[in-house]
This record gives C-alpha cells, structure tokens and sequence, in this order.
C-alpha cells in the first residue's frame, strides 16, 4: 500500500511536551530520588503499600510472574484471554513459564466465563494466576474472577496496562487485584516513551518483587540518550501535520503487533520519572479529552456497545467496533489510510494462531479470539482529532450496521 504524505492521524497518541523532556533532563541530575519520587506519588494515588518502577509494561508483568513463580515453584501456567496484546504471550514465555488460553466473551472482550469456570476446575493445580485485561480500558470483571479462585493458590495479576486512571465501581483500575501493572509506552493513558509500573498491597509478593527488581540492570548512558532523542521526535511527529512522516518508514514499525519474548529489562531511569512530573495533573486532562471525543462518536454513531449497556463507564484508549464481515473491514481500513483518519485494527491474530505459539494449541479452538482478530476496528480518541475528523470518521461508518455476531 503506498503512504499517505500529508495530515495523517496516529491511532493512539499521549502526547509528551518540551517542558516534559526538561522535566526529564532536571529528573537525570537528582537521579534515584526522581524515581523514588515518582514511586511515592504512585503508592499515593492508588492507594497502595507497594510500588515498583521497570523499563516497559512486559518487563512489568516478567518481573511479576518471575516472583510469583518462586513463592509458588510448583505452578507453572499463566492463564490470559485468547485475544489480548502480543506482549502478553512475550512477557510469559520471557518469564519461563507456559500460556493457557481462555476465549472471550463476544459483547465485553472480557473472559468467557464458562469456558474459564471449566479451566480453572480441571487446571487449576497448575494454574500460577489468572490475568484479567482492561482491553482498551474496558473494565474486566476482576471480582467474578476472585469468586471463581476463592480457596485456590491462584494469584490474580491484573493487566491494566491500557487503563491507567481508570474506574470501575469506584475503585481504581490495577488495584482490584493480588498485584496489577500498567505500561507507560507512547500511545498509552500515560507516556514516559517507555516504562512500567507494578502495584500491589500484598507484603509476600512485594518482598519478592523487591529482589527480582533490584536484581534489573540499570539504563547506560547510551539508552538514556536514545529515549531522550525519541521523546524529542515524539514531540513534533505525533501531530497530525507530520505523523505521515515516521508512519512511511517501515524499519519503525508504527503501529504492528510484534511478538518477542527477547525484550531487555531494566529499573526505569531517572529520566523517565523526571518526564512523569506532574503526571496525576497530565493524566486527568488526557482523560477528559479523550471522553469527551467518545461521547461525540456515540452521539453520530447508530450502534451498540454493551459493556456501556453493562453500566461500566470506561476510559477507552482507542474506541472498538466489531464489523459484520473480514472484508467489509478491509475496505474500512483502506478508506481510513487514505484519508488519514487513524482507524486500526486490534491485534493482528488472537494468540493460539501467532506463528511461533501455533504448534502448542494446534488442538484448542477460540472461535470469538479469531473473529476479534478478524472484523474489531477501533477509533482514536486522542487531543489531536478534531470534530471535523469525527465528522469523516462517522460519514465512513454511518451506513454500517454494527450488529455484535
């Protein structure tokens, strides 16, 4: 396909200002207490015992699993839903462990939790936790989860990574469970370019985190100097006028799902925590805009979401619809690339059929995985789309019926 050259919306974008990058300059001169900084106004906001700042969201949910398997050494399965992030699957096999899937539910994109009542009864002596996804911000129902493992040595990790300041029956979104992570990367609630960010109020699983992180590598001088370089491209490139520009360089790989369980892990840098100064602030305010921009999708857009109609306000990173046929999303898709207009697919594949994991479910079927990877597109709903994009993007969809298969 070739590239657009001109006004090209990302498909998600937290955007990071100059007075950011200096906030992060001045965070490398006081070195270990920026982080120890930005770790206490995290233990803060959600209100918990434990906090633990790394390089990335995987390296996040590594370092969990990694504990967690030494306080339970006799457990060896991690059981996530069958659509989810490829980083995911990454973060596991990084960790040494092995992946069970669950389908998920065709209106909530959380669990079937038919089919996970039933994993959980025949695999649950191997089973080392249960990860629930706030899949583009999309509460997961965490406390049925908990129900189910009630009197099991199952560990809830919830994977918030897309959900960082949100909700869901008046509790923050990471917290509902043994131990949650969040991913700071570019496109995320929040953005530090890279980062992650562990939270938990249980003290077993905090003494162990507190070796497997302090045992992390430090960021040398050359990789400080790399995020400092990419915030600054992140600056000017992430707007619109020139987003094309990064979008048409094929080595960047802007906006592909990669599955790579190689991935480096460090403690986060001090120029990181100093790029967060006054997150709490940056984070309430990218939230209000990007719910302001979904309540003007729904007002144009003649279709159903039922985790609305479950009565679960969500804080959507990217907003999804389901299409009535693989095609039918094509022919979206290439409308929305030429036009610039940012619409996305989800995930490229659900993760039984990801090239380097498909010999290990060759018996297991996930049929509503596989039509999530086939027909969801999702909307963006960052500052830099306008009423005027919302206007094109609504006369695209308006014709559709978006009934959920």
């Amino acid at each position: 396909m070739a590239f657009r050259i001109g006004r090209t919306l990302p498909p998600a974008a937290s955007p990071i200002y100059l007075r950011d990058i200096v906030s992060g300059i001045a965070g490398l001169f006081r070195g270990s207490k920026a982080v120890t900084r930005f770790e206490g106004e995290l233990k803060k906001y959600f209100g918990v015992e434990h906090c633990f700042t790394v390089s990335s969201g995987k390296a996040a949910l590594s370092v969990i699993l990694q504990s967690l398997k030494a306080m339970h050494p006799d457990r060896d399965e991690v059981l996530i839903p069958a659509f989810t992030c490829y980083s995911v699957p990454s973060a596991i096999i990084r960790a040494g462990l092995r992946i069970r899937l669950c389908d998920v539910d065709a209106e909530t994109f959380d669990f079937d939790f038919k089919g996970l009542e039933k994993i959980i009864s025949e695999h649950g002596a191997r089973l080392l936790c249960i990860l629930p996804v706030h899949l583009f911000g999309i509460p997961a129902d965490v406390d049925r989860i908990r129900n189910l493992v009630e009197g099991r040595e199952v560990v809830i990790v919830e994977d918030a990574a897309q959900a960082m300041g949100g909700e869901s029956g008046g509790k923050k979104l990471g917290t509902l469970g043994d131990v949650g992570f969040f991913s700071l990367g570019r496109g995320k609630a929040l953005s530090t370019v890279e980062g992650g960010i562990i939270i938990t109020r249980r003290d077993d699983i905090a003494d162990n985190l507190a070796g497997a992180v302090g045992a992390l590598g430090e960021y040398g001088a050359l990789e400080k100097a790399r995020l400092l370089l990419y915030a600054a491209a992140l600056v000017v490139l992430l707007r619109p006028s020139l987003f094309w520009l990064p979008k048409s360089l094929p080595f960047l790989r802007l906006g592909e799902t990669i599955y790579a369980p190689d991935f480096p892990m460090r403690k986060m840098s001090a120029f990181q925590a100093g790029l967060a100064h006054g997150w709490e602030r940056k984070l309430h305010g990218l939230k209000r805009v990007r719910s302001g921009k979904m309540h003007d999708f729904l007002e144009r857009l003649a279709t159903r979401f039922p985790w609305l109609d479950a009565g679960r306000p969500p804080d959507l990173l990217r907003l999804p619809l389901r299409i009535d046929s693989a095609n039918r999303r094509a022919d979206i898709l290439r409308a929305s690339e030429a036009s610039g207009l940012g619409l996305a697919a989800a995930y490229p594949d659900s993760v039984d059929r990801i090239p380097e994991l498909k010999a290990h479910f060759s018996s297991f079927h996930y049929p509503t995985a596989k039509k999530n990877a086939e027909r969801l597109l999702t909307l963006p709903l960052h500052k830099y789309l306008t009423g005027d994009d919302i206007d094109r993007i609504a006369e695209l969809l308006r014709s559709e019926e978006w009934p959920i298969p």
